[in-house]
């Protein structure tokens, strides 16, 4: 027992080790002139360092003149909430997870989405003249200060301008809002400079962990916003880089390009827009925002998030690729994707799409923003293992599907692809009852999302369960013989009935 227990600790310590690693995402943006059903898409996929990595689902409630609050980081900053704060949902960490809440993405009840965040990283010299702050805001309670405090994406962002020159930001972060009206990003590049810009209705964007704005139109005072002080600083200490005769603020504050990152925002071109982008070149900065070859759904974005370079000569299936950072990497934990509709009520106004564990072989279910409460599967929290969470469901059925993609994975993925098509025809059909509800009473629309939210998640839980039964037998079942004698890939029994 003893020997036992010393392989044991040994096999767990290399695989600490093995996994630990710089947080890391995704984001991807669809205007919504250019989106299938006419929304703004903000997307993203939060990745951690570590395979297993407990998240939750929640609703904060709207508190009315309470006095004395606050939003506290582990790091020690405390950010002071007004007396009144707003209706939003969350996406947190499990409480136990020691780095703070990270409440990654929110939808509140005045129709402001945020997505936050991708994190980038600065030139080192650009750090020596203005410092990271310790002990300031980070990514990890940013989403929820915005979301609490906040009714519009333009608020949004003078929020967030107004706290990191105040107290100074400790990271790199790349944010998105939108509401019903507009879309905005907003990146931060030091301790105190920052930058934002209005994403334009027309055009798509896919990007792994590197800075994105280019040029920006100073002049612009409606469509853009910036510290006073980031262009005469990056002059007077010879930062500026032009590109094609204009000021590109990310290669002027951003590291170099490099495959991590830049071959993420290339293959997102690639798939949305393949006609306008040619093959990959590491130093190429690739356009922030360029037109699809063809309107984009919210099916089309959770792909997207799923992607491994399939069909190009990076893919990661390939022996030579393994090493390669693919969009859809299995230390994902929530992926997201959230519809913003102008047709919607403003405190119902997004339908949000939400997969725990690994998108490629977990499936997007989906939220309207009114709901009142999440399933009891959201809400279980903890790092270590608990099948009763919707983590751990789904999680385990990726961990299972992952050992043999071609064998075992495929069928999971079929599975829930038409899982997926089946709730997006399904969403067409409940937004109108919500919307006729609503205009009848609000009450009895955010009743009918919650009820609905809660009938999908349970009957997913229950599927997933099932899924995961299945596919762990056929694992045991076949164990030790070749998937050439068997005759092809899992296929889940349960499927027909979807």
């Amino acid at each position: 027992m003893k020997n036992f227990k010393i392989v044991a600790f040994t096999l767990i310590m290399a695989l600490l080790l093995s996994t630990t690693s710089a947080f890391a995402c995704t984001a991807v943006y669809v205007g919504k002139d250019v989106s299938a059903d006419g929304s703004t898409i903000l997307a993203r996929s939060e990745d951690q360092g570590t395979g297993a990595y407990n998240k939750m689902f929640k609703v904060v409630e709207r508190v009315e003149n309470v006095p004395g609050r606050t939003i506290d980081d582990v790091n020690g900053f405390s950010y002071k909430l007004p007396d009144t704060t707003f209706k939003y949902t969350i996406v947190p960490d499990s409480t136990t997870c020691g780095d703070g809440p990270y409440f990654g993405a929110c939808t509140n009840e005045y129709g402001l989405s945020i997505s936050a965040t991708v994190s980038a990283s600065p030139k080192e010299n650009v750090l020596e003249v203005d410092p990271y702050v310790e002990g300031s805001l980070r990514e990890s309670i940013l989403p929820g200060v915005v979301a609490s405090t906040a009714k519009t994406a333009k608020e949004g962002v003078k929020l967030l301008a107004n706290l990191v020159e105040t107290y100074g930001s400790e990271e790199g972060n790349i944010v998105m809002l939108a509401d019903q009206k507009e879309a905005w990003v907003f990146e931060v590049y030091s301790g105190h400079l920052w930058a934002a810009k209005k994403m334009p209705t027309d055009k798509v964007a896919v990007f792994g962990n590197q800075f994105m704005i280019q040029d920006l139109d100073t002049t612009d005072k409606e469509n853009v916003m910036f510290h006073k002080d980031l262009f005469t600083t990056a002059d007077k200490n010879g930062w500026t880089t032009k590109i094609d005769g204009k000021v590109n603020l990310a290669a002027t504050f951003g590291e170099p390009r490099e495959d991590y990152s830049n071959m993420r925002t290339w293959i997102g071109h690639r798939l949305l827009a393949p006609s306008s982008v040619g093959d990959y070149q590491t130093d190429t900065y690739y356009p922030f925002f360029y037109n699809p070859d063809k309107k984009v759904s919210a099916l089309d974005v959770m792909d997207v998030l799923r992607n491994r370079y399939e069909g190009t000569k990076y893919d990661a299936s390939l022996p030579e690729n393994k090493d390669l950072r693919v969009i859809g990497v299995e230390r994902q934990s929530q992926i997201h994707v959230i519809q913003v509709k102008d047709n919607y009520p403003a405190e119902i106004s997004a339908l949000q799409w939400l997969a725990f564990g690994n998108s490629e072989h977990s499936v997007f279910l989906p939220n309207f923003s009114g709901i009142q409460d999440t399933y009891k599967a959201y809400q279980v929290d903890g790092d270590d293992p608990n099948y009763d969470g919707a983590y751990w469901k789904f999680k385990r059925i990726c961990a299972l599907a992952e050992q043999n993609r071609p064998f075992y994975g495929q069928g999971v993925r079929d599975y829930w692809k038409n899982y997926e098509e089946a709730l997006y025809k399904d969403m067409t059909k409940a937004e109108k009852k919500m919307i006729t509800l609503y205009e009848k009473s609000p009450k009895e629309a955010k009743d009918y999302v919650t009820k609905l939210h809660m009938d999908i998640a349970e009957k997913a839980c229950k599927d997933a369960d099932d899924l995961y039964d299945e596919l762990l037998f056929f694992i045991m079942d076949r164990n030790g013989r070749t998937a050439k004698k068997l005759g092809g890939p899992f296929v889940a029994s349960s499927m027909e009935e979807k």
